[in-house]
């Protein structure tokens, strides 16, 4: 009979877990709390970040920030969203840089730098790791992984 209760006790716990809106890893992608931009799809981001699509919704200018390659965050970001490795976006990224089609995007080496960048600057846009997520800014979207 104990055997039983452990047994669904057990259930019932991995039931929960599995449930549980924390149990999934995720990938927010954040904006400044007075960007009035409210969504963005998957493909947005991609075109986003290959520079297919420059201006918010409401024309202001987008300015990329991202975070080194051999974060997690990061790997997953470039493979499920953006469909390049760090390296090749970073030679990508240099041509546009130099025929001026783009800005610099913003360097960070962690979670926190780039909530306090996104915090300062209403056109910029970045991603973190769910977890991190705070106040000082605004979730548009969420990756999983």
């Amino acid at each position: 009979k104990q055997m039983r209760k452990l047994f669904l006790f057990l259930t019932l716990f991995m039931w929960v877990s599995a449930a549980s809106p924390t149990s999934a890893a995720g990938i927010a992608i954040i904006v400044n709390v007075k960007n009035p931009t409210e969504d963005l799809s998957v493909l947005d981001l991609k075109n986003i970040y290959n520079v297919r699509l420059s201006r918010f919704g409401d024309n202001s200018p987008i300015i990329l920030s991202y975070q080194p390659g051999e974060n997690e965050v990061s790997q997953q970001f470039f493979d499920l969203v953006v469909g390049r490795t760090m390296t090749q976006l970073n030679r990508f990224w240099a041509t546009k840089i130099f025929s001026g089609r783009m800005l610099r995007p913003m360097k960070f080496t962690d979670d926190q730098l780039v909530i306090q960048w996104i915090s300062e600057n209403i056109n910029g846009i970045g991603y973190i790791d769910q977890k991190n997520l705070t106040a000082d800014v605004r979730q548009i979207a969420t990756i999983s992984y």
